[in-house]
């Protein structure tokens, strides 16, 4: 026989209160989520962050891998004094194959973000999308970004991967 100071305590748990425990785990992964998007936005919004006047972007010849980069960024092309003449592609494969750069020359805030970069190199894009060997072009910063990503990055030493 027990005497009644030995006896277990009784759990006093609702449903309530273990539904919400189940639930704790998701809605700390979710705060962590937000905060981890919130601080990268807030980072990328810096302008240390941002592509700069004198910037370049290398596209080595012949350093292309089998259409890698399966994309085609768009482009305006512009006068020396900055107004818009045609539309045209910047297609990352196509500039690899015989090599050229890309030079931020400078950046205008309004209507929205764009860069004037001015390419240098053999052509830009297959058939009717080509800007030509020398241009003058406004892209969008997240557009100058992906370029620069295919390229390897920003400046002229070596970005490639060793094997």
């Amino acid at each position: 026989m027990r005497r009644p100071e030995q006896h277990e305590p009784t759990r006093n748990t609702t449903p309530q209160q273990s539904s919400l425990a189940a639930w704790l785990p998701v809605m700390a992964a979710m705060a962590i989520m937000v905060i981890g998007c919130l601080s990268t936005f807030l980072v990328l919004q810096l302008d240390e962050f941002r592509p700069k006047v004198g910037d370049i972007v290398v596209f080595k010849a012949g350093s292309q891998d089998a259409d890698m980069w399966q994309m085609t960024i768009p482009a305006t092309s512009v006068s020396a004094t900055g107004a818009p003449l045609a539309a045209c592609a910047l297609d990352p494969n196509v500039m690899a194959t015989d090599g050229g750069s890309l030079i931020v020359e400078g950046r205008q805030e309004e209507p929205s973000l764009q860069y004037r970069v001015h390419w240098a190199g053999a052509e830009t894009a297959r058939a009717d999308g080509n800007c030509g060997a020398s241009a003058n072009l406004l892209v969008s910063r997240t557009d100058l970004q992906r370029l620069a990503n295919s390229a390897g990055g920003f400046g002229v030493g070596d970005k490639g991967i060793v094997r």
